[in-house]
């Protein structure tokens, strides 16, 4: 389930909203690069949370989160 096959979409920003005014949402149709590269920082971090249908990480200054689904 938690593939890169299988990603929706990814959210990288500063920390606070996510309403996409501090950062950008981005699927595989606008950009496979990106999502990959979020989707492996995102769950290679022995940090990351799982909640439901998303992973991410919360950094001291940027949300990384992978959106699957």
């Amino acid at each position: 389930m938690f593939t890169l096959a299988n990603v929706e979409e990814v959210y990288s920003g500063n920390r606070g909203c996510m309403c996409g005014c501090q950062g950008k949402y981005t699927t595989p149709e606008q950009s496979a690069r990106s999502v990959k590269i979020i989707y492996n920082k995102v769950m290679n971090n022995p940090k990351h949370t799982v909640d439901g249908n998303c992973a991410f990480v919360k950094t001291a200054t940027r949300n990384l989160v992978v959106y699957f689904k």
